[in-house]
């Protein structure tokens, strides 16, 4: 009979696979051809690999594989220097699940306010339009949490974690 951490455990490998694989679907557009934006403007504003690992808190090789495996086009200038969409940044987040999905968008606002402030209500929006083509997120279920709980915990504390986790649930 498994323990129930690795139920839990499963549980969230399989919903943290289905929101990258809804990420991936629900969400691709190529953004770097707008007509609207010229190539030099978007250069300014879109992260290179680094930046995005930075932005992540993933180490660059692991930006470089996730773009191999999750299918990602780099947009290249230059002979070196290869940039991400917004949208496929977010996507990389997803699956890498160290920094929020949210805490990156932020991060890419910030880094397009510094560099071209006048593109960053368009990268705003952009994040914006992959947020919303997320899935909503799904609550735990507070039986399965409160029984991982005590099977973690010593009986004291876990008696007081349960008490101060349903006055909040309540709230």
């Amino acid at each position: 009979m498994p323990r129930v951490t690795e139920v839990v455990a499963d549980k969230l490998i399989a919903n943290n696979a289905t929101v990258v694989i809804v990420a991936a679907n629900c969400y691709r557009r190529s953004m770097a051809t707008s007509p609207t934006i010229p190539r030099t403007d978007l250069q300014r504003v879109l992260p290179t690999f680094r930046k995005v690992a930075a932005l992540i808190d993933v180490h660059p090789s692991f930006v470089t594989r996730a773009v191999r495996d999750l299918g990602i086009a780099p947009v290249q200038w230059g002979r070196r220097e290869r940039y991400l969409q917004i949208p496929d940044v977010l996507l990389i987040a997803t699956h890498a699940r160290r920094n929020s999905v949210e805490e990156v968008a932020g991060g890419l606002v910030e880094l397009a306010e510094l560099q071209a402030p006048e593109l960053a209500g368009w990268v705003t929006t952009e994040a914006e339009q992959f947020l919303a083509a997320l899935p909503e997120s799904e609550p735990e279920e507070s039986d399965t949490f409160l029984a991982e709980l005590r099977s973690e915990l010593p009986g004291k504390w876990a008696d007081r974690a349960e008490a101060i986790y349903r006055r909040h649930l309540n709230d």
